[in-house]
């Protein structure tokens, strides 16, 4: 499985690319297959947009002004100054892929808007930030990031109150939904022995896997949080809960244990007045365990807890499904967006989010190395949104969506609804798995990626690699008709699709493309969001 842009891994960002149209070699397929080469020949913007990436590291922006860039591109650091080693470029890579995808990488001068990057480390910044858009009257606002903590898991508390404020003043808001879909646990606040809380795992832990990655560590960042935050950043909590990370043996590696407060004063060391506790580490391969400690014993029944670990090549075996939004991906009033092609990407399916669905896959220049993730897929529809926003400034976000949102055709559908049975398929889940596992392309054929952008996701299967899609896949070309209601559609290793006999040999190279079966869908969770991709066609 390919990286993703959501961790922010400065080191392998650390290029330039002073002689090419884009850092990124597959653009342009998703220019063409999501409609945005319709747009550049067909349309113009009525008025400049107004358009600004929000993000906590722009490392490397003054290099690429004038080249990825536009001309007019203005930073702003903000008010509190970043460290002073923060070398994070996840910012510029977002803004490089809204400005390729919008622009056709600068070529079209009428689409370039008045652009802004601001630097919003930290909750200062990011409300100045915030203050500053709303106050210069910005169209779209791009923040391909989420917040550990600050909210409490229901599109409310103080980070979303600041998101809100820009929404009512007209700015439609696009938010990537962020990479927790596998490494997030939701649970009661339950008091077992010694003060324990109760976890699913032995010896009431929540069990953590680092497997082998590229470096042979897993870095990670932990965080735990409970639902007490308010939506006044000034009020704290009275209520107190510490986790400890631990190897096989229980031993305690590291832990965080800082007392909570609730006075709007507080900033002793080892205080916060906020509900949360965060530990960074370094794991070698192996099995780890996260326990927790009620050191308060004032939760009551409606008190949650919430465990997210950021990191790659970590597994977490008993991770929660349900809701693993974090803000301000949970707020209603922006617009949330999933990756298609990551099973890690995260939803929520009581708040119907996210709103759409996009492809990620991004192949660096250069390295050919591909980066996955909510991040780039929230860049990618925040340029369409400026699109459509351009050429109608009338717009808003519920119009917008009704503009770019593909349910029920060719583009995409609901994962909930079925075709065929795996009996008459002739095939079923690899490895007697009870669902269809997830296969990342690296990178994928140039003939596959019409597919993967209109919603589609390679599985394993008992007869090798398919691509599953939530619609009856006869809908992607018009000329498509098949002979018996069991027939394949095949993509062919030449570009474009043909139907075959279900029991036919077909092309080396060639995959077929099925829709979800009655009896099994894919292992991340899809139902209960809204199941739209986008497309500006």
């Amino acid at each position: 499985m390919g990286k993703y842009f959501f961790l922010s891994l400065a080191a392998t960002f650390s290029f330039h690319f002073a002689f090419a149209s884009s850092p990124f070699t597959n653009l342009e397929n998703y220019k063409e297959s999501l409609g945005f080469n319709k747009i550049y020949q067909n349309e113009s913007p009525s008025r400049r947009l107004k358009v600004a990436v929000l993000d906590k590291g722009f490392y490397g922006y003054k290099e690429q002004i004038g080249v990825t860039l536009p001309a007019n591109t203005r930073y702003i650091p903000g008010p509190v100054a970043e460290p002073a080693d923060n070398k994070v470029d996840h910012g510029l890579r977002m803004a490089q892929i809204l400005i390729g995808m919008l622009t056709d990488d600068l070529q079209h001068a009428d689409w370039v808007p008045e652009f802004a990057l601001y630097n919003v480390f930290g909750y200062s910044n990011f409300k100045a930030a915030i203050d500053d858009v709303i106050a210069k009257k910005y169209d779209v606002v791009l923040y391909s990031e989420v917040w550990e903590y600050g909210g409490n898991s229901d599109g409310k508390g103080f980070i979303n109150r600041e998101v809100s404020r820009a929404a009512k003043a007209g700015i439609i808001w696009v938010n990537a939904a962020g990479n927790f879909g596998q490494t997030t646990y939701n649970s009661v606040v339950q008091t077992v022995n010694d003060s324990l809380v109760r976890l699913p795992d032995r010896n009431n832990a929540l069990e953590l896997r680092c497997e082998s990655t590229k470096s042979g560590k897993c870095p990670v960042k932990i965080v735990l949080s409970w639902n007490d935050f308010k939506d006044d950043v000034e009020l704290g909590t009275d209520k107190d809960l510490d986790i400890a990370l631990t190897d096989d043996f229980l031993n305690v590696i590291q832990s965080s244990s800082l007392k909570q407060s609730a006075d709007a004063k507080e900033d002793r060391p080892g205080f916060s007045k906020y509900p949360r506790e965060i530990i960074t580490a370094e794991l070698t391969p192996g099995t780890y365990y996260l326990r927790v400690k009620n050191r308060s014993n004032n939760f009551g029944s409606k008190d949650r807890l919430r465990i997210t670990v950021d990191g790659d090549g970590v597994k977490m075996p008993s991770h929660t499904n349900d809701n693993t939004l974090l803000n301000p991906a949970d707020n209603a009033s922006v617009i949330t967006v999933g990756a298609s092609d990551s099973d890690r990407s995260s939803s929520a399916a009581g708040f119907k989010k996210p709103d759409l669905f996009a492809p990620s896959s991004l192949i660096l220049a250069g390295t050919n190395e591909e980066f996955r993730g909510s991040s780039n897929s929230a860049a990618i529809v925040a340029a369409g949104v400026a699109m459509v926003k351009g050429i109608d400034p009338s717009m808003n976000r519920t119009a917008v969506l009704k503009r770019i949102a593909r349910g029920g055709s060719a583009n995409n559908g609901d994962w909930n609804q079925t075709g065929l049975s795996l009996t008459v398929l002739g095939f079923s889940p690899a490895n007697l798995s009870p669902c269809f596992e997830e296969v990342a392309f690296n990178p994928a054929p140039a003939y596959v990626t019409d597919i993967l952008a209109r919603g589609g996701v390679p599985v394993r299967t008992t007869f090798g690699i398919r691509i599953m899609v939530p619609f009856d896949p006869i809908t992607i070309e018009r000329y498509l008709m098949r002979t018996y209601f069991n027939d394949m559609i095949v993509a062919l290793p030449q570009g474009g699709y043909t139907v075959y006999p279900r029991q036919a040999m077909i092309p080396q190279g060639a995959v077929e493309i099925f829709q979800r079966p009655i009896e099994s869908g894919l292992c991340r969770s899809t139902g209960g969001t809204n199941g739209k991709s986008f497309s500006l066609f």
